[in-house]
């Protein structure tokens, strides 16, 4: 489970990390703030769901898919939701580039998707 876990965090900080580090030196310091809220938001609820679809997984053979239902439904109330919220409280940080604070939140948040599905679909790892 620890394992999973560093995995699911890892590598979308480590995507986001490759994919901040050109373009903060290319467009400035807003990047670093986007990448550090999209990922704030996004992969604290990927872990959760992690852990719940381990917990639900071990009762039952449909645990494991309800979670990763619930656990997106989470993500992009959490995720989405807080963007909003972040975005509507700082408007003059965030609205002079209003797409590259979206483009992050959606993309912490695919990256996220798709290595939690990877996670869940495939065999357990010990």
């Amino acid at each position: 489970m620890i394992q999973r876990a560093a995995i699911l965090l890892g590598v979308p900080v480590l995507v986001a990390a490759l994919a901040v580090v050109p373009l903060g030196l290319w467009r400035g310091e807003y990047q670093w703030l986007c990448a550090a809220v999209a990922v704030g938001l996004i992969v604290p609820p990927g872990l959760v769901t992690l852990i719940v679809a381990d917990r639900f997984g071990k009762s039952s053979a449909y645990g494991r898919v309800a979670a990763v239902f619930v656990g997106t439904f989470v993500r992009l109330v959490v995720g989405f939701g807080g963007a909003v919220l972040v975005f509507q409280l700082n408007k003059q940080t965030f609205q002079s580039d209003a797409i590259s604070f979206w483009l992050w939140v959606l993309g912490v948040y695919l990256v996220t998707l798709v290595v939690e599905t990877a996670l869940l679909s495939g065999k357990p790892v010990r």
